[in-house]
């Protein structure tokens, strides 16, 4: 006696097929929505907190010296 189970219907297959293809558009949605989220978040916070509402031609090493303080604590990416 054997324990495979066969699936002969291969409309069946498709169809899970397609509800995981589905799924996985669906979190990389979400995933790009919150991505987007944080980093209008943060460069709202540098706006703020850091330049005070202005331009500033330090801005750029702003943003590097943050760079490396965040790459420490999380890591690249």
């Amino acid at each position: 006696m054997t324990n495979k189970i066969q699936l002969s219907n291969h409309g069946f297959v498709d169809d899970v097929s397609i509800l995981i293809a589905q799924a996985k558009q669906r979190t990389a949605i979400a995933v790009n929505n919150e991505l987007t989220l944080l980093y209008w978040h943060v460069g709202q916070r540098i706006s703020q907190e850091v330049l005070a509402g202005e331009r500033a031609d330090y801005g750029k090493q702003v943003v590097s010296t943050l760079s490396k303080s965040l790459t420490a604590q999380f890591g690249r990416g």
